[in-house]
């Protein structure tokens, strides 16, 4: 084998060993995101009083993931663990109506709380999560969707 084979093989070696070194690193930080699609039917409260500027949203493919955004905050909603999580609205991107952005890891910061009450009223589930920090009583209340006849 020549010098200059033998050099390019031992080049490629390394760039092959450095790109296998940094993928699973590259991946461990970067989260799984998904679509977050907004639903119409849907009414939020704070401490029992219409909230002026809110959203909510729900993931795509997990129903049991809502996106809520209550003025200034961003929350999402775990409704099968029920856990709550501070999200960052900085980690979501618009698409048309949708945002695309990240669903909570170990590592986002979860908003401990008090209460945690689910049930139906009427044609509704309504969510009600006492915030632990400051007292406040966010309620949430999703429209079921009527089954086809």
């Amino acid at each position: 084998m020549t010098r200059t084979k033998r050099g390019i093989l031992t080049a490629t070696a390394l760039v092959a060993g450095l790109i296998a070194a940094a993928g699973p690193r590259a991946e461990a930080g970067a989260k799984k995101k998904v679509v977050w699609k907004p639903v119409m039917e849907a009414l939020l409260k704070l401490n029992e009083h219409p909230v002026k500027h809110w959203n909510v949203l729900q993931a795509d493919k997990n129903h049991n993931l809502l996106l809520v955004q209550v003025s200034r905050d961003w929350y999402v909603f775990n409704l099968k663990r029920k856990l709550l999580y501070r999200a960052d609205p900085n980690d979501f991107e618009a698409r048309g109506e949708n945002l695309v952005g990240p669903v909570p890891d170990r590592n986002t910061p979860r908003v401990k709380t008090d209460a945690w009450d689910s049930h139906n009223v009427g044609l509704a589930q309504q969510i009600t999560v006492e915030l632990a920090k400051s007292g406040d009583k966010l309620t949430i209340e999703l429209a079921h969707p009527l089954a086809p006849y």
